[in-house]
């Protein structure tokens, strides 16, 4: 199907059945216009609402476990798909190499946006933001916009700029960033046969473990449904998206940062070392740093249960113990509970998909 550049793009409808843990019912606006895909699990939940940032190149399936665990104590849990990624759209069409689309387009600041427009549309006043990799990024961005409403925030596996000044621990990928990424956008014709052998379970699993990306926990069956989201989102997008990364920095902001903050680190990771979560601790007055000695980049997908444990006793130490949900909260819940009754085929399992 065709787009025309003039107007706000969206994937086809279906565009990820194959891979999406969580059916995403919810559409909100940005203020680009971009649709940006959601779901609301748990919505009666009196605790917090937590709303999950996801990570670069990430699909739902980084949630997985600690979701549902979060869902389960009582948080109502709010889910978006990153602007191109899974659902969601862009602004324009991407065209070939992401020609149609800008820097601004994909920037850490405009998602941040995208997850405002999110809770607005969500009808939740306060949030505490779950973010991992670059949603560290875009949670600190959302913070800077509606400091107010960010009840807390919980970084995990991530870091406040450019990722690539520390990847694999050496600032080489920052240099060759330029000449790599112009390559994989403007030559798809090198990168899309390589994309389309993406997809076997074992043999993604053992690429990633190779490349020190998941750590020994994570298993093939979990790490599946987020190589079939790589093998089906645009490159170009992605790339555009990780030059964004780069250029961004939310050094300035860290230590004006008054909102409760607990930052988990992972020992093991190789795309954000622990270094980053450290130095994001000793910024951010009155922040908490666990460190889990063994963990990978994929620490949401190692260690769920672990996390919800650690988020639920902070919760009850530093966040007040007060309902967040709000009239049109309930409202709007009510309104998606009707969309997906119907939407469900008869005899059929609520997501997510095993």
């Amino acid at each position: 199907m065709t787009h025309p550049i003039d107007q706000p793009w969206e994937p086809d409808p279906g565009s990820d059945e194959s891979y999406a843990l969580f059916a995403k019912e919810g559409r909100a606006a940005a203020d680009d216009a971009t649709p940006i895909a959601y779901t609301v699990r748990g919505a009666d939940g009196s605790r917090v609402p937590v709303l999950f940032a996801n990570g670069w190149s990430c699909s739902d399936a980084y949630w997985v476990g600690l979701l549902p665990a979060l869902e389960e104590r009582g948080h109502p849990c709010i889910l978006p798909d990153t602007r191109g990624h899974g659902r969601s759209g862009l602004p324009r069409s991407p065209g070939r190499g992401a020609a149609n689309l800008t820097i601004d387009d994909v920037s850490m600041a405009r998602i941040g946006r995208d997850l405002l427009a999110v809770i607005d549309d969500a009808g939740y006043q306060e949030v505490l933001v779950v973010g991992h990799s670059m949603g560290v990024q875009t949670g600190l961005e959302l913070y800077r916009l509606v400091p107010e409403r960010i009840v807390g925030q919980v970084f995990i596996a991530g870091t406040y700029e450019n990722p690539t000044k520390t990847f694999y621990g050496t600032s080489i990928g920052d240099r060759l960033f330029p000449l790599v990424g112009a390559v994989m956008r403007w030559f798809p014709e090198i990168v899309k046969p390589v994309q389309a052998t993406i997809g076997p379970a074992n043999v993604g699993h053992f690429g990633a473990r190779l490349a020190r990306a998941a750590g020994p926990k994570v298993t093939a069956e979990a790490l599946h449904p987020y190589l079939k989201h790589i093998k089906a989102v645009d490159i170009s997008v992605m790339v555009l998206m990780a030059g964004a990364m780069r250029a961004h920095s939310a050094a300035d902001l860290l230590d004006r940062i008054t909102a409760p903050t607990l930052i988990m680190a992972a020992g093991a990771d190789v795309f954000t070392p622990a270094r980053c979560s450290e130095a994001m601790h000793h910024r951010i007055a009155d922040s908490e740093l666990i460190t889990f000695p063994e963990g990978a980049h994929t620490l949401p997908v190692e260690e769920p249960q672990a996390i919800a444990a650690a988020i639920d006793d902070f919760v009850a130490r530093r966040l007040a113990p007060t309902s967040r949900l709000k009239p049109r909260a309930k409202q709007a819940a009510k309104k998606r509970a009707t969309k997906r009754a119907a939407a469900k085929p008869v005899g059929g399992q609520a997501s997510p998909k095993p």
